[in-house]
């Protein structure tokens, strides 16, 4: 089979599933869980801008006093698709969130909804195929389908559209993987751009941002920091600003005073829930995810000799991102899909370069190589790291059914040492292809 074949037919698979997945994540919406962000927070902010108040998207409350902290980018195209499904005289928003999604046509707009984020999947697959082939232009054809499939087919991925409704993590990452592979073409502006639009759309992409900014610091590469960091940072305070001075109060307190406030779940955390440490730890996961990711930042440079132009790059970043279930203090199975994107990118690409340089050092290697170009090394991290994610996916978001003690704190641990685990294979690896993770030129 050609290359551009298989490619084809792993986009038609994946379109096929894509499709099958988005409407069977309707299936329960009849008697929505308690547990649905897209029904409960997403869907009532978007009604609030089809209905004229584009700004009042924080004054959302579900499960109580539970705030709507989802970043603007994603509800405001979520908004968009519904004022489309209401010109093709699907229900409105508003009437659905009235009826409590009982109504059966609702399906139909939560579907048309989930199919509008659906290219983003594609596109997240052609951003990771392209940062793979600049890093590694020898990439096998073999390598390279396993890893438009691992991204396109990913079932981790689906489940955003399936049981979590998180539609915006596959845009998130467009900008995210996108920010990072114009950055390494010698691009900054464009990657503040991509990168500040990746933190409107969900604001775990800045941990990853940050062991990025690490990277240029250590390497002392001043102009592009500032550039990628100021830039970054404006487009964020832009998208944000007008929420905030259109309604301060519950903006405020939705994306910042909230989350320091809010209980501890299933986390490494929860060995401390319900001691006098309970508070202070409850303010400690974020400050401490950051300090992770600028760790490996800094020392990933001084140490292993990772680069800001090589697949290091994402290696670290993968850490970061790893940071983020490992130190959060409430944790979902989505968490996981943010981290094997990076990690995917990363050992492909380091892979496909380590055995390049052996095909081209071996003359048996380079016949077999010229008679066999589809085969090439498996990356057995990101398949392990799929396998373990999937299986914690299980169960680490029915945090309600433990009731706290022994198995909360089981279940924190678990998290912490699976993720720690992987955030150790990645740091190992790095340390192993280190010198050959040379520069790439732009």
């Amino acid at each position: 089979m050609s290359y551009r074949r298989a490619i084809w037919v792993v986009v038609a698979l994946a379109l096929l599933v894509g499709v099958t997945a988005t409407i069977q994540g309707t299936s329960g919406i009849t008697a929505p869980p308690g547990d649905s962000d897209l029904l409960s927070f997403f869907f009532p902010a978007a009604a609030r801008v089809i209905d004229g108040q584009p700004f009042a998207i924080y004054a959302v409350r579900a499960f109580g006093d539970y705030p709507n902290i989802n970043p603007p980018l994603s509800i405001e195209w979520m908004a968009a698709l519904m004022g489309v499904a209401k010109g093709l005289g699907l229900p409105g928003a508003a009437a659905c969130i009235s009826s409590g999604f009982s109504v059966l046509d609702c399906r139909a707009l939560v579907a048309f909804v989930g199919f509008g984020f659906l290219p983003f999947v594609f596109a997240l697959g052609a951003l990771v195929l392209a940062a793979i082939r600049r890093l590694a232009p020898d990439v096998t054809p073999g390598s390279a389908v396993l890893a438009l499939g691992l991204v396109i087919l990913g079932p981790l991925l689906y489940l955003d559209f399936t049981e979590w409704r998180h539609l915006e993590q596959p845009l998130m990452l467009c900008f995210l993987v996108g920010g990072v592979y114009v950055l390494q073409r010698g691009r900054p502006v464009w990657a503040a751009v991509l990168l500040g639009l990746a933190i409107l759309t969900r604001t775990t992409a800045a941990i990853p941002v940050i062991a990025l900014l690490a990277v240029l610091l250590a390497e002392k590469q001043w102009r592009p920091m500032l550039i990628v960091g100021l830039g970054t940072a404006l487009v964020a305070v832009i998208g944000l600003a007008p929420f905030i001075l259109a309604d301060p109060s519950n903006a405020l307190y939705s994306l910042f005073t909230w989350r320091s406030g809010a209980a501890i779940g299933n986390s490494i955390w929860s060995l401390v829930a319900g001691t006098p440490l309970s508070s202070i730890a409850a303010r400690l996961d974020q400050p401490a995810a950051i300090a992770l990711a600028l760790a490996a930042g800094w020392f990933g440079v001084r140490r292993l000799g990772v680069t800001s132009q090589g697949a290091g790059l994402w290696g670290v970043m993968a850490i970061g991102a790893l940071a983020v279930p490992m130190l959060s203090k409430l944790n979902w199975p989505y968490y996981a899909v943010e981290p094997f994107m990076l990690l995917l990118v990363f050992e492909i690409a380091v892979l496909a370069k380590s055995s390049a340089a052996s095909v081209a050092l071996s003359p048996a290697g380079a016949a077999e190589g010229a008679t066999d170009r589809w085969r090439g090394p498996i990356p057995l991290v990101s398949i392990l790291f799929l396998a373990a994610a999937l299986t914690l996916g299980q169960f680490m978001g029915n945090h309600s059914v433990t009731n706290g003690g022994i198995v909360l704190r089981l279940m924190g641990v678990t998290q912490f040492a699976v993720m720690g685990v992987f955030a150790w294979g990645v740091w190992r690896l790095l340390g192993a292809t280190a010198r050959e993770d040379e520069a790439v030129a732009a």
